[in-house]
């Protein structure tokens, strides 16, 4: 068209404008070759179709979609968002159109053609679409964030097979072979994705041990398909599914689901090597990032040569895993994952070190307060009531098994020696321990073990906290222990009085009868003492400023410890708010319950003292919300809600007052009061925060 003719035809385009003829001045523009004119013309008069081919003519992509959109013709706006995918410099704004317009959907499936997949997930999961914002986050990476939504949808719709068979994936990579199973027996149901998981299960019935139900599925595998291996190690080998997750997410180490990490520094796939924590003849503590739970752990893991040495320590090594998993106390170090293929255990993290550590070398001045040294020992001995109902005696009681967490709280670790009375042990190993805290009849090996050779392990180490020395010091440990004359604390330190040394004596008695014979017992003569600093005494050794304190114990000392300010309390000694919270047998009993859904999430309960009556819990940082939070803040509370579900439980009180958003993250807080409800009143009441 002649630039004549083109000024021709504007001037007419306009006065058709003029007019109101606007479809017929539309109409003149698209003949003209004015595509873009044309569909803004079309657009005046609601000819949403024409305007859509003009702009889509004019390479107007986006503009198209809109118009689609205006249409409300849902077949034309599926053309154009698939337009769109070839052309994803278009496809943002065309989001911001979607966005604007309430299609959440269509705008995060336009922003993941336009490359921003976390933008997509995050619209995915606003607009309730969880197995596809999960997809999103799979695909960026995002293990653990996509897991969790899995986690939401199967529990939201159970019948949802891809969603299940996509947690049972990423469950896989992690290591966590249990709970892969139940969601892989769901996605069994679906046909079509029948093979996948079966291939799974059989994996994860490999890695659980579960010999006969890993058999069981590859031939129902081999039912479908006879050209399958016949043996199950020959069909993981040709899926690959331990060959590293490079290669599959069954694997048992390399890279991490975060991508990019140096593959030796992983365990499992899911567990990234921070830093040692310690080492012995059989393997080494490591403190380790789990990347599943964004939590730091620790990590024990077996290495020794081959032979029958090596299996008699990986009996000890499962036996340890085994036996402590069986016992869920505040008072004993948790046990969080066995592997057997590492082999390795996984534990809480207990960041105060041990005792040996505040106790220092022996022989030096008594390091720890009296006030602190009754505290770790009505932990001990909380923690031995626990194991002993279990029929499990420890056998190898010491400083450097006696842990301590960031609060200070105390638990006991390190099963690796115990007796099982519920296995039928024999006293063959009864050798095995330390001689130093070793009672007589391990040391014969004239009885099997019961609580009083724990106790006397105890009184081993109530002696030398109180005087920085053993009551034996060797190094003739047998001769001393099975012959030698229980001496009396106040021997050693003249300033402790007379207060301990009955104590002493009955806990050192040679036989086992002489001795306290439960830790109940034996609690109820701690607590019948005044721990209380004679006048006149030597201070304690000041405590080595790495460690944390001993844990909180009678009022005195935690009046000591935790100073009111408003309705919180700061404790002192971890220069951090706490809350502290009465609490009766059943809050205790609930307390327990909640602090066992552990999560970055959910309110942390530090110490639940059921003598005292009292529990100190986290303070978190932040506030209590005064509008609608964010998406990110909801999908954090949805985490803590889950895990509470998860385990049986419901909050019961979800409301502003118990949720604390931060700059980092948001926390739920545990309710006032056991939780009654339901877990779906628990979800309509997140939805509306």
């Amino acid at each position: 068209m002649s630039a004549g003719a083109d000024a021709r035809t504007e001037a007419r385009i306009a006065e058709l404008v003029r007019a109101g003829e606007h479809a017929q001045a539309a109409g003149l523009a698209a003949r003209a070759g004015a595509h873009a004119r044309a569909a803004e013309l079309y657009a005046t008069v609601w000819a949403w179709k024409e305007a859509a081919d003009e702009a889509a003519r004019a390479e107007l992509h986006d503009e198209a979609f809109r118009y689609a959109l205006a249409s409300d013709d849902r077949r034309a706006t599926e053309e154009r968002i698939a337009i769109l995918a070839d052309h994803p410099d278009q496809a943002l704004r065309a989001a911001e159109h979607a966005a604007s317009k309430g299609h959440l959907v269509d705008a995060a499936r336009l922003r993941e053609h336009a490359g921003e997949v976390a933008g997509a997930a995050a619209l995915f999961e606003k607009a309730g679409e969880l197995a596809e914002a999960a997809r999103c986050l799979e695909s960026e990476g995002r293990y653990r964030d996509a897991g969790r939504l899995y986690e939401r949808r199967v529990r939201e719709a159970p019948d949802d097979a891809p969603a299940a068979l996509a947690l049972g994936r990423i469950l896989v990579r992690f290591g966590r072979h249990e709970h892969a199973v139940r969601a892989l027996q769901k996605a069994v149901a679906d046909p079509a994705l029948a093979r996948r998981a079966r291939t799974l299960l059989v994996a994860c019935f490999d890695a659980l041990g579960m010999n006969d139900a890993a058999g069981a599925t590859l031939d129902e595998l081999r039912g479908e398909d006879p050209s399958l291996p016949p043996t199950v190690r020959e069909l993981l080998e040709r899926a690959r599914l331990d060959a590293g997750p490079e290669a599959s997410p069954a694997a048992g180490g390399g890279t991490s689901a975060a991508g990019g990490d140096d593959r030796s520094r992983w365990l499992a796939g899911r567990y990234r090597i921070v830093r040692p924590l310690g080492a012995g003849a059989t393997g080494r503590v490591l403190c380790a990032h789990d990347a599943f739970y964004d939590r730091e752990v620790a990590v024990k893991v077996l290495a020794v040569a081959d032979g029958s040495a090596s299996r008699d320590a990986f009996t000890r090594f499962a036996k340890e895993a085994r036996v402590a998993a069986g016992v869920d106390d505040p008072h004993v170090v948790r046990v969080l994952e066995f592997n057997p293929e590492g082999p390795f255990i996984v534990m809480e993290l207990m960041a105060g070190g041990t005792l040996e550590d505040r106790l220092g070398r022996v022989g030096s001045p008594r390091a720890l307060a009296l006030a602190a040294i009754s505290q770790i020992m009505l932990g001990i001995l909380a923690g031995l009531e626990a194991v002993h109902r279990r029929g499990v005696v420890h056998r190898d009681l010491k400083p450097a098994n006696v842990f301590f967490g960031a609060a200070g709280e105390v638990k006991i670790g390190d099963f690796g020696v115990a007796h099982l009375a519920d296995l039928g042990a024999t006293l063959t190993g009864a050798m095995l321990g330390t001689l130093a805290y070793m009672s007589p009849e391990q040391i014969t090996g004239s009885r099997q073990p019961d609580a009083s050779t724990d106790l006397y392990a105890l009184g081993v180490i109530l002696f030398r906290c109180l005087t920085g020395a053993l009551p034996f010091p060797g190094p003739d440990f047998v001769t001393q222990h099975l012959q030698g004359a229980i001496p009396a604390p106040s021997a050693v330190d003249p300033s402790l009085g007379d207060t301990f040394d009955a104590l002493v004596r009955a806990m050192l008695a040679k036989e086992p009868a002489d001795r306290p014979r439960t830790a109940a017992d034996a609690r109820a003569l701690v607590e019948g003492l005044a721990w209380v600093e004679p006048e006149g005494a030597p201070e304690p050794r000041v405590r080595p400023a790495s460690l944390p304190p001993a844990a909180p114990g009678p009022a005195s000392v935690a009046d000591e410890r935790y100073v009111p300010e408003g309705d919180v309390h700061r404790d002192r000694w971890l220069g951090r708010r706490v809350r502290i919270v009465a609490c009766d047998a059943a809050r205790v009993r609930a307390l327990r319950a909640f602090a066992a859904c552990d999560g970055p999430f959910l309110q942390t309960v530090l110490d639940v003292d059921e003598l005292a009556g009292r529990a100190v819990l986290e303070e978190p940082s932040g506030a209590a919300p005064t509008e609608p939070v964010s998406a990110r803040a909801r999908s954090e509370l949805a985490d803590a809600l889950g895990s509470l579900h998860t385990a049986g439980l419901v909050h019961g009180a979800i409301d502003r007052a118990h949720v604390r958003v931060g700059a980092g993250r948001a926390v739920l807080l545990l309710p006032d009061t056991p939780g009654t409800g339901s877990r779906e009143a628990d979800l309509a009441a997140l939805a509306r925060r």
